[in-house]
This record gives structure tokens, C-alpha cells and sequence, in this order.
């Protein structure tokens, strides 16, 4: 029993650990205006990857990582379908909460909110 409860530890450490290594922007975020989601994803052969998307407008829009320090990753949406550029910046706020900077074609700051999938 103590052999099966040391196991089961050191997994859920494992687990844990590898989650963290893709770092504190991964996620599903939700912005507090639209209806846009941003997926943020983090791996060792493609780096960060940025998804956005929305149910509503049945559209994705491309967004492009510029540069990232520890405090914030910096971005560029580009809109094929209307030409809109926007620079974005993003910087954490807490666990569930980024606060991200436009700046372009769109100038707002406005708060994302993680999601979760259940």
C-alpha cells in the first residue's frame, strides 16, 4: 500500500511539473468584450502558438508571437478580412487573469479570463 501511495505521489508531482513547464500563458482565455477565444498553446518544437476564434462570427483571425521577457508577451493580429492590424501585449495578472494591451487599428486594454473545458 505505501509502495502504491508513493507512486501515485510521485506521478501527480510529474504531472503537475509538466503542466507548469508550458508555462503560465497557456490556456484558454476569454476577453470581457466579444466573443473571441484566444487559445494560447507552448511546446518545445513550435514554441508558443496562438489560436483565436469565435462561435459566433464562425472566424479565426492569426496572431503571431513578436517577442516574450518574464513579464509579457508581445504579439500582431492581422485580419485578412478586413486588413486589421493590432499589436498586443499581453501581461499576467494572476493564475486566471491577463491584462492585454491593443494597440493599432484597436486601442483598449481589457481583461482575458481563463477558461476551463469540463
Amino acid at each position: 500500500m505505501k509502495k502504491i501511495l508513493l507512486l501515485l505521489a510521485i506521478f501527480f508531482t510529474l504531472v503537475t511539473s509538466a503542466q507548469q513547464n508550458n508555462g503560465p500563458w497557456t490556456g484558454i482565455w476569454l476577453g470581457e468584450v466579444g466573443d473571441y477565444y484566444t487559445v494560447i498553446l507552448n511546446n518545445d518544437r513550435e514554441g508558443y502558438k496562438f489560436i483565436n476564434f469565435s462561435f459566433g462570427e464562425q472566424d479565426a483571425v492569426d496572431e503571431y508571437l513578436l517577442s516574450i521577457d518574464k513579464s509579457s508577451l508581445k504579439t500582431r493580429i492581422h485580419n485578412k478580412d478586413n486588413d486589421w492590424n493590432v499589436n498586443l501585449i499581453y501581461t499576467m495578472v494572476d493564475e486566471n487573469t491577463l491584462s492585454v494591451e491593443f494597440s493599432g487599428d484597436y486601442n483598449d486594454t481589457m481583461l482575458y479570463h481563463r477558461k476551463t473545458i469540463n
